[in-house]
């Protein structure tokens, strides 16, 4: 099992059965926009979501989203996020990919 790693600017990306994906995107959890699945298709399974803080803290000094995800077969899959506060309908930002897993 190994690991493909995933930033805000890939969209797309390859994997082999069994390697977990991992998406880094930035966050700012002191301004309460957060990314949230929007939606998950094609066999892909969240297995974790954490928030990493920045190295150095500072007030209002933003982290990364880590979301952790496994294929559960081979084909074609989709991932979209969104970045909003969870009170609120403003989206801030949307992410995407698409995951083919050989």
């Amino acid at each position: 099992m190994g690991e493909v790693h995933v930033s805000a600017q890939d969209e797309e990306v390859r994997a082999g059965p069994g390697d977990d994906i991992v998406v880094r995107l930035p966050e700012n959890a002191t301004t309460g926009y957060r990314w949230h699945v929007e939606s998950l298709d094609g066999g892909l399974e969240v297995v974790a979501d954490d928030y990493a803080p920045p190295g150095e803290i500072l007030p209002g000094a933003g982290g990364t989203r880590v979301l952790r995800l496994r294929p559960a077969e081979a084909g074609e899959a989709r991932l979209e996020l969104v970045l909003q506060q969870p009170w609120g309908d403003d989206v801030a930002d949307r992410y995407a990919l698409r995951v083919t897993v050989e």
